[in-house]
């Protein structure tokens, strides 16, 4: 039996100008899980994995679809009890106060805001081969034109407009797209194995592992992989507009990851015997130029699959093109929570006729537009939201392992079995793929989260909000986790790192490290009343 207040939860998200609509079925929830994880990351995560592990990026897409998985099993059970629009941000401030839901916000809009920006660069990236006047080529990277820039800004304000529309008309849009998307990436990869598919590449030009277990470590941040399956999350944030929250929130990141896990591991199978041995003359971290403006599509065009190489240039606009329309909805939704929760303005909850932000939307327009001009490249952008949106997600398992405390009689559609190991071992897997990600992007996002709780200072002291409120204690053990895991980067062997620590060896000082961070993490936990009082505040 649904209770009254259940009931009522399930039909509206309260706002400042009316709720948001609950018109979002399990199968659009799933394929927008779907479509926000195959993006661009199909289009050229293979190729810059390849580059820093070889084929062993093989075993890079495995960790970085094992520890999506971990987490999207942590974020189901969250996602299913307390489904609400921008949840990913509300779930720490229900556990541990004010900070962290301010914190986590702060990352999670970071990394989601810079995401359609990067699928837009991707996008004219792969336009190059006929559009030749959009990109360029500076330090060995493919950056935008000031030409490409200004079209990039045309495509992110057409997928603003598309966003405005409503979201239901979005879900609807969504499942077509997502069904091309499933099938293109696939046809590819059994296109290239048939016509031209080298054996030997997988065991010439160094290895398997010509950079050994570091190389391996490495793609999983820096190559894109981790990137790649972040869509999961957009299910949780549109956990407000679904019509069954309870069942298509976790079926919708579950069934998102293991999908699209196995159709990038074939993708990368593809791409690995795929590559024209004069290609790999001077081994994988230098793959010819040729191949660096849309890889699949230019082995296409080597193995006389003209046809091929038409369909993925279309692709190459539909594919990203999907995922930044998701992830623009839901990235609205993260203003929308952190409004809601008193660390953004109020406007950001205002709702058009459509029922969606329309103010958030327009306001994540112009900062994904001034992201473009720092960072012009896929490969420049990739690592910073790498690490952002994977710092954002280690409060999950710990406000996880918290409510288990706090809310313990709280309805569970799906509860999560062990749920102590699981959380411990995905909390530790959240600061390797911070540490491997590197000293050269870390220190920036680190910067930015000072930058954050600066901003939030100074909204604080115009408001003159009381600082008892913010619940600072409850978030010390997040301060220690950043300061732990910043000098790990600096002393570490990723990213310009000091190299100070052997391979191995800092993989078991960080998990030391996590452990008794994570026990502090629960432990210093909102007391239960107070946690029930949020919930429930949130609820009516």
């Amino acid at each position: 039996m649904v209770s009254k207040g259940r009931t009522a939860m399930n039909q509206k998200v309260g706002g400042q100008d009316g709720p948001l609509r609950r018109r979002v079925g399990p199968v659009a929830m799933l394929f927008t899980g779907i479509t926000s994880i195959i993006g661009s990351g199909w289009l050229f995560a293979s190729l810059y994995a390849a580059q820093i592990a070889g084929p062993a990026a093989i075993i890079s897409w495995f960790i970085g679809g094992g520890v999506a998985l971990l987490l999207a099993l942590v974020y189901a059970e969250l996602g299913g009890m307390l489904p609400f629009a921008g949840a990913i941000s509300r779930k720490p401030h229900f556990s541990h106060g004010a900070l962290c839901g301010f914190l986590v916000g702060w990352l999670c809009w970071i990394a989601y805001v810079a995401t359609a920006p990067i699928e837009v660069t991707a996008i004219l990236q792969y336009a190059t081969n006929y559009l030749p006047w959009l990109t360029t080529i500076e330090a060995g990277d493919r950056v935008l034109t000031l030409s490409g820039v200004a079209v990039a800004a045309i495509l992110l304000a057409l997928f603003t407009g598309l966003n405005l529309a409503g979201v239901h008309w979005l879900a609807r849009a969504n499942i077509a797209i997502t069904f091309w998307k499933l099938v293109i990436p696939v046809l590819a990869a059994a296109a290239i194995i048939i016509a031209g598919f080298q054996v030997d590449n997988f065991s010439a030009h160094g290895g398997f592992a010509p950079n050994g277990a570091a190389g391996v470590f490495a793609a999983v941040s820096g190559g894109g992989i981790v990137f790649s399956f972040l869509g999961f999350r957009t299910a949780i944030d549109m956990a407000g507009e679904a019509t069954d929250p309870q069942r298509s929130v976790p079926l919708a990141m579950i069934g998102a990851v293991v999908i699209s896990l196995v159709i990038y591991v074939l993708l990368q199978v593809a791409f690995i015997g795929g590559v024209p041995p004069e290609h790999l003359v001077d081994g994988w971290n230098r793959i010819s130029e040729t191949a660096a403006a849309g890889p699949f599509a230019a082995f296409a065009v080597v193995l006389g699959m003209q046809w091929l190489a038409a369909v993925l240039y279309f692709d190459a606009f539909l594919s990203p093109s999907g995922t930044s329309i998701a992830f623009m909805g839901a990235t609205s939704r993260i203003n929308y929570a952190m409004a809601a929760n008193g660390h953004f303005p109020k406007v950001f909850m205002r709702l058009n006729r459509f029922r969606v932000p329309a103010w958030a939307l327009l306001f994540n327009f112009a900062v994904g537009f001034l992201l473009l001009l720092p960072f012009p490249a896929w490969s420049e952008l990739v690592g910073l939201i790498s690490s952002a949106a994977v710092l954002s997600l280690a409060f999950g398992p710990i406000s996880l392992a918290a409510l288990r405390y706090q809310l313990p009689d709280h309805e569970r559609p799906f509860r999560l079995t062990q749920v102590l190991p699981f959380s411990i071992v995905g909390f530790v897997m959240t600061a390797y793929v911070v540490y491997w990600t590197g000293w050269e992007t870390n220190w920036k996002v680190f910067v930015l989260v000072l930058v954050g709780v600066a901003a939030l200072t100074v909204t604080r002291l115009l408001r003159k909000d009381p600082w008892g409120q913010l619940n600072v204690r409850e978030s010390v053990w997040f301060w220690i986790y950043v300061v732990g895991l910043t000098a790990f980067s600096y002393v570490g062997n990723y990213g310009n790192g000091l190299g100070l620590i052997s391979h191995g060896i800092d993989l078991v000082l960080i998990a030391a490290f996590s452990l008794p961070v994570f026990w502090l993490g629960v432990r210093t936990r909102l007391p239960s009343k107070d946690a029930k009082a949020l919930v429930s505040q949130v609820s009516s």
